[in-house]
C-alpha cells in the first residue's frame, strides 16, 4: 500500500468520527453500547426514543413480554438559570401480556450526564405485574447507574 493510500485511510477514519458530547443539548442520535446491550437513540426535536438492538425479553414463561422502550424529553431550564443546559428525563415502558390481558409498566429514567462519548442514565427496570385486570405492580425497584458508550 502506498503512503498516500494509508494517509487517505487515516483521514477518512478521522473524519468519520463524531465530535465528543459536551452536554445533553448535543445531537445524541446513534447507537450506544452498555456491556452486551446495544441501544439505538432516535431524536425528533426535544423528544428522544431509545430502543434495544438485542433480544430484550425474559421473565415468567406464562407472560409475553415486549422489549423496553425509553421515551425521553429534553427540557431547557430558564435561560436566567445558572447553567442553562438541557436535562433529559422520561419513562421506560414495557408491555406485559397474559392471554388477552395487557399491562404496561412505566418507570422513570433520568440522564444524569452527557459527555465525551458517554451517556449516564439513572435507570429502573420495569417489573412484571403481580396481577392483571386491574394491573397491580410490586413496589418500586431500585435504580441503577448505567453508562452507554456511543459506537
Amino acid at each position: 500500500m502506498t503512503r498516500a493510500a494509508v494517509l487517505a485511510g487515516i483521514l477518512v477514519a478521522a473524519c468519520d468520527r463524531r465530535a465528543p458530547l459536551a452536554s445533553c443539548d448535543d445531537d445524541l442520535r446513534g447507537v450506544y453500547v452498555a456491556g452486551s446491550e446495544r441501544w439505538m437513540i432516535l431524536v425528533n426535536g426535544d423528544k428522544l426514543e431509545a430502543y434495544p438492538l438485542f433480544p430484550d425479553v425474559g421473565g415468567p414463561p406464562e407472560l409475553e413480554i415486549h422489549p423496553r422502550r425509553i421515551d425521553l424529553t429534553r427540557s431547557h431550564p430558564d435561560p436566567a438559570g445558572s447553567a442553562g443546559l438541557a436535562t433529559l428525563a422520561g419513562t421506560v415502558h414495557r408491555r406485559y401480556l397474559r392471554r388477552a390481558e395487557i399491562c404496561e409498566a412505566q418507570v422513570p429514567v433520568h440522564v444524569t450526564r452527557c459527555a465525551g462519548d458517554t451517556l449516564e442514565l439513572l435507570l429502573t427496570d420495569p417489573a412484571p405485574p403481580l396481577g392483571f385486570s386491574p394491573c397491580s405492580w410490586p413496589g418500586p425497584a431500585p435504580s441503577r447507574l448505567v453508562r452507554w458508550e456511543r459506537e
